[in-house]
């Protein structure tokens, strides 16, 4: 795994030539975007990325995921990737900035959800820390998922430890959930006023429970991508993003163009510039011909 994290930023591309071709940055989320549930990454992304590549555009991965659970795109060639939500960035074979939950204000949080019988997994650079109720949900959804041959299949694929093995590392994201949306309500009153709770609407998750995903207050995807573009010293008016889901909202209306996937939810389709097709029906490459970026 750590070879194929090295990969991304560190082809060999001159940046500093790249920018004489009036080049475009370009954002893109990953499950319900690039990868189907169903049917894995989708070929006609796959291969509008590379043409998009080819032209001289940059194109980053943004997503919720941590830097050890990307192997859904193990075959996509990327010049980096925004991780846990826009709480750090990689790029040229190194993390550039990470943004952690303070560790009082995460410990705080984990006794929270203990109190409301939630289940939660603490997520670092490369690591993910599941209690006991998270492990067991994780544990069932595997049996039913045919992308995993078995749930020690699932762990390592996803680098998820038990909550016993943290040892204090700095955690970037929590993903949470509750029973009900209630009880999520209930925690939300008494949650850190410095941390930010974005739902997963849009995710596959079981019907009635309610989860989230939560960063440090001014983290999401939109602000790291204002952050990347100003390393790059690029403009956010050559920006785009691609997503499906409640946390692509910010970079949707941050970059200069957002485009919602038609399997995306209501709201994410609501603030977008553009309405594209649903994921299993070539919707990302459907995009990126429209706007000429491949």
């Amino acid at each position: 795994m750590a070879g194929f994290i090295a990969q991304y930023g560190s082809d060999g591309r001159d940046f500093r030539l790249l920018e004489e071709t009036c080049m475009k940055y370009l954002f893109f989320d990953i499950d319900g975007t690039l990868v189907s549930h169903d049917h894995g990454l989708i070929p006609s992304a796959k291969k509008a990325i590379e043409r998009s590549r080819q032209k001289g555009n940059l194109c980053f991965l943004a997503t919720g995921r941590h830097l050890s659970s990307l192997w859904a795109v193990k075959d996509l060639d990327m010049d980096g990737v925004i991780y846990c939500n826009g709480a750090g960035i990689f790029m040229h074979g190194k993390i550039l900035y990470t943004n952690p939950i303070p560790h009082a204000i995460c410990s705080r949080t984990v006794f929270q959800a203990e109190e409301r019988n939630g289940a939660y997994s603490l997520q670092s650079s490369y690591e993910m820390f599941k209690n006991v109720a998270e492990m067991d949900r994780f544990e069932k959804s595997a049996a039913f998922d045919p992308r995993f041959t078995s749930f020690q299949d699932k762990l390592q694929k996803f680098g998820a430890k038990p909550f016993t093995q943290y040892r204090s590392q700095d955690i970037l994201k929590i993903d949470i959930g509750f029973a009900t949306e209630e009880i999520m309500d209930d925690f939300q009153k008494v949650m850190s006023s410095q941390l930010t709770l974005v739902s997963t609407a849009g995710y596959h998750i079981e019907e009635g429970r309610k989860s989230g995903e939560i960063t440090r207050k001014g983290v999401s995807k939109g602000t790291a991508i204002e952050k990347l573009v100003e390393m790059l010293q690029g403009n956010m008016a050559d920006t785009y993003a691609f997503g499906d889901s409640g946390n692509d909202l910010d970079m949707i209306q941050r970059c200069h163009t957002g485009i919602a996937m038609g399997n995306g939810f209501d709201e994410l389709k609501k603030a977008a510039d553009y309405v594209t097709d649903d994921i299993d029906h070539d919707g990302l490459a459907k995009a990126m011909e429209h706007f000429h970026l491949v």
